[in-house]
Protein backbone atom coordinates (compact mmCIF):
# COMPACT_ATOMS: atom_id res chain seq x y z
CA UNK A 1 0.00 0.00 0.00
CA UNK A 2 1.28 3.45 -1.13
CA UNK A 3 -0.03 5.55 1.92
CA UNK A 4 1.29 8.48 -0.01
CA UNK A 5 -1.20 7.68 -3.18
CA UNK A 6 -4.26 9.62 -2.57
CA UNK A 7 -7.38 7.65 -4.39
CA UNK A 8 -10.42 9.12 -4.33
CA UNK A 9 -13.25 6.42 -2.44
CA UNK A 10 -16.80 5.78 -4.12
CA UNK A 11 -20.14 5.30 -3.07
CA UNK A 12 -23.55 4.93 -4.66
CA UNK A 13 -24.56 8.47 -5.04
CA UNK A 14 -27.98 7.67 -3.89
CA UNK A 15 -26.47 6.96 -0.13
CA UNK A 16 -24.80 10.23 -0.50
CA UNK A 17 -27.14 11.99 1.83
CA UNK A 18 -27.40 8.77 4.35
CA UNK A 19 -23.39 8.86 4.09
CA UNK A 20 -23.46 12.70 5.70
CA UNK A 21 -26.25 12.60 7.90
CA UNK A 22 -24.71 9.68 9.57
CA UNK A 23 -21.68 10.94 9.91
CA UNK A 24 -22.84 14.57 11.62
CA UNK A 25 -24.64 11.81 13.78
CA UNK A 26 -22.63 8.94 14.65
CA UNK A 27 -19.14 9.04 13.14
CA UNK A 28 -16.08 11.41 13.06
CA UNK A 29 -14.98 10.32 9.62
CA UNK A 30 -16.03 8.90 6.41
CA UNK A 31 -14.12 6.46 6.32
CA UNK A 32 -15.39 5.07 9.86
CA UNK A 33 -18.68 4.68 8.22
CA UNK A 34 -17.66 3.32 5.30
CA UNK A 35 -15.10 0.76 7.08
CA UNK A 36 -18.39 -0.36 9.05
CA UNK A 37 -20.33 -0.86 5.49
CA UNK A 38 -17.59 -2.57 4.19
CA UNK A 39 -17.12 -5.20 7.23
CA UNK A 40 -21.09 -6.06 6.85
CA UNK A 41 -21.01 -6.44 2.94
CA UNK A 42 -17.99 -8.93 3.55
CA UNK A 43 -19.46 -10.63 6.27
CA UNK A 44 -23.15 -11.13 4.58
CA UNK A 45 -20.39 -12.13 1.30
CA UNK A 46 -22.27 -9.41 -0.73
CA UNK A 47 -21.23 -7.15 -3.28
CA UNK A 48 -22.91 -4.75 -4.91
CA UNK A 49 -21.41 -2.92 -7.92
CA UNK A 50 -21.82 1.07 -8.10
CA UNK A 51 -22.22 1.00 -12.25
CA UNK A 52 -22.73 4.54 -13.05
CA UNK A 53 -23.95 5.90 -9.76
CA UNK A 54 -20.22 6.79 -8.41
CA UNK A 55 -19.88 9.61 -6.15
CA UNK A 56 -16.83 10.45 -5.11
CA UNK A 57 -17.08 10.22 -0.93
CA UNK A 58 -13.40 10.87 0.45
CA UNK A 59 -9.64 10.74 -0.35
CA UNK A 60 -7.97 6.76 0.95
CA UNK A 61 -5.06 9.05 2.66
CA UNK A 62 -8.11 9.13 5.37
CA UNK A 63 -8.43 5.22 5.66
CA UNK A 64 -6.18 4.27 8.97
CA UNK A 65 -3.46 1.53 8.36
CA UNK A 66 -5.73 -0.76 10.95
CA UNK A 67 -8.78 -0.62 8.03
CA UNK A 68 -6.70 -0.86 5.27
CA UNK A 69 -5.09 -4.35 6.61
CA UNK A 70 -8.36 -5.05 7.04
CA UNK A 71 -9.29 -4.84 3.38
CA UNK A 72 -5.94 -6.42 1.97
CA UNK A 73 -7.02 -9.21 4.60
CA UNK A 74 -10.67 -9.57 2.68
CA UNK A 75 -9.72 -9.66 -0.64
CA UNK A 76 -6.69 -12.11 0.15
CA UNK A 77 -9.20 -14.07 1.82
CA UNK A 78 -11.60 -13.86 -1.23
CA UNK A 79 -9.00 -14.95 -3.50
CA UNK A 80 -7.35 -17.66 -1.82
CA UNK A 81 -4.22 -15.70 -1.03
CA UNK A 82 -2.98 -14.89 -4.12
CA UNK A 83 -0.69 -11.77 -3.36
CA UNK A 84 -1.08 -10.51 -6.78
CA UNK A 85 -4.80 -9.48 -5.93
CA UNK A 86 -3.72 -6.52 -3.57
CA UNK A 87 -0.79 -5.56 -5.82
CA UNK A 88 -3.21 -2.86 -7.02
CA UNK A 89 -4.34 -0.28 -4.82
CA UNK A 90 -7.15 0.95 -7.04
CA UNK A 91 -8.34 -2.62 -7.87
CA UNK A 92 -8.63 -3.37 -4.13
CA UNK A 93 -10.77 -0.32 -3.22
CA UNK A 94 -13.00 -1.19 -6.23
CA UNK A 95 -13.64 -4.41 -4.42
CA UNK A 96 -13.79 -2.68 -0.92
CA UNK A 97 -16.44 -0.10 -2.61
CA UNK A 98 -18.74 -3.14 -3.59
CA UNK A 99 -18.59 -4.41 -0.42
CA UNK A 100 -19.47 -0.90 1.04
CA UNK A 101 -22.20 -0.61 -0.89
CA UNK A 102 -23.58 -3.82 -0.23
CA UNK A 103 -23.13 -3.35 3.28
CA UNK A 104 -25.17 0.13 3.50
CA UNK A 105 -28.26 -1.78 1.76
CA UNK A 106 -27.67 -4.45 4.97
CA UNK A 107 -27.49 -1.24 7.39
CA UNK A 108 -30.57 -0.05 5.90
CA UNK A 109 -32.32 -2.83 5.74
CA UNK A 110 -31.26 -4.02 9.09
CA UNK A 111 -31.17 -1.22 11.20
CA UNK A 112 -32.08 2.40 9.55
CA UNK A 113 -35.46 1.22 7.99
CA UNK A 114 -37.13 3.06 11.01
CA UNK A 115 -34.98 6.12 10.63
CA UNK A 116 -34.99 6.45 7.47
CA UNK A 117 -37.30 8.69 4.55
CA UNK A 118 -37.19 8.61 1.08
CA UNK A 119 -36.25 12.14 -0.59
CA UNK A 120 -36.23 12.56 -4.65
CA UNK A 121 -35.70 9.00 -4.71
CA UNK A 122 -32.62 9.33 -1.87
CA UNK A 123 -32.98 8.13 1.86
CA UNK A 124 -32.23 10.37 4.18
CA UNK A 125 -32.51 10.12 7.66
CA UNK A 126 -35.22 11.70 9.85
CA UNK A 127 -33.84 13.99 11.64
CA UNK A 128 -36.82 14.02 14.76
CA UNK A 129 -36.42 10.26 15.06
CA UNK A 130 -32.90 9.83 15.10
CA UNK A 131 -32.14 11.20 18.82
CA UNK A 132 -31.19 8.62 20.22
CA UNK A 133 -29.67 6.90 17.14
CA UNK A 134 -26.25 7.42 18.17
CA UNK A 135 -26.58 4.68 21.23
CA UNK A 136 -28.86 2.18 19.15
CA UNK A 137 -25.95 1.89 16.30
CA UNK A 138 -23.32 1.11 18.91
CA UNK A 139 -25.89 -1.40 20.14
CA UNK A 140 -26.58 -2.82 16.48
CA UNK A 141 -22.62 -3.14 15.88
CA UNK A 142 -22.31 -5.03 19.64
CA UNK A 143 -24.87 -7.45 18.79
CA UNK A 144 -23.50 -8.10 15.17
CA UNK A 145 -19.98 -8.28 16.60
CA UNK A 146 -19.38 -11.68 15.93
CA UNK A 147 -20.16 -11.78 12.06
CA UNK A 148 -18.12 -8.62 11.70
Amino acid sequence: MDFNANIRVHTDERHKGLYNDLKKMAFGDMHELFFLCVCLGYSKQKIKPLGSFRDQRFWSGTITPYEYSCYYAMILAESDFHFASIIDDKNVLSTIEEYANAGMDILMEEFLDDYVSIQDDTPRLEMSRSKELPKLLLNYINENVEML
